[in-house]
């Protein structure tokens, strides 16, 4: 559409121009999520509480554990993989207590239309995940990463704003690359 002059104009709010400045700056989240899909796929124990009524999940550490104890892993006997192919798994350690309760940052893609929260739906609200991070509880099992943001009630609300702008189109759809009609 370019070539018709026409111009694609995003817009944001005032409250969601304030969260993207938080989530760069103050709130740090763009430590962990970054890029294009708002994710660095690493992991962190960032004190989520445990799930009521779940077996206990000790998180990366099992995880870590049952991969390589699995027979279709990439080292298996089932594999077609050569060893040298297998770096994830031949340099995975199932022993390292760092990764108790560590969990893979999700991509904040789309991230409004997929409540509930973490890993194990712990909470219903991105408010709640916000508040969660801004108040930076102590991990229930292993080392928590986080420190405590100091966002006031109203930084916590545009950054939640700034996240529900991260939603968009499941497809791309050519009418939003248009210009609105005069």
């Amino acid at each position: 559409m370019a070539g018709d002059g026409a111009k694609m104009q995003a817009t944001l709010s005032r409250d969601e121009v304030a969260g993207l400045k938080l989530f760069l700056g103050k709130a740090q989240c763009v430590q962990c999520h970054a890029g294009p899909l708002f994710t660095n796929n690493e992991f962190h124990n960032t004190g989520v509480p445990a799930a009521r009524g779940l077996p206990a999940d000790s998180g990366r550490l099992a995880g870590a554990r049952q991969v390589l104890q699995d027979e279709f892993n990439c080292l298996g006997p089932f594999s077609d993989a050569r060893p040298q192919q297998c770096g994830e798994i031949r340099f995975l350690a199932a022993d390292n207590a760092v990764q108790m309760r560590q969990f893979r940052v999700p991509s904040l893609r789309n991230v409004a239309q997929r409540a509930p929260y973490m890993h194990a739906g712990q909470f219903a609200t991105l408010r709640e995940v916000v508040e969660h991070y801004n108040r930076a509880p102590a991990a229930p099992q292993g080392h928590g990463e986080l420190q405590p943001l100091g966002l006031s009630a109203g930084e916590v609300g545009q950054l939640v704003a700034f996240l529900g702008a991260l939603s968009g189109p499941v497809q791309a759809d050519s009418r939003w690359l248009q210009s609105p009609s005069p």
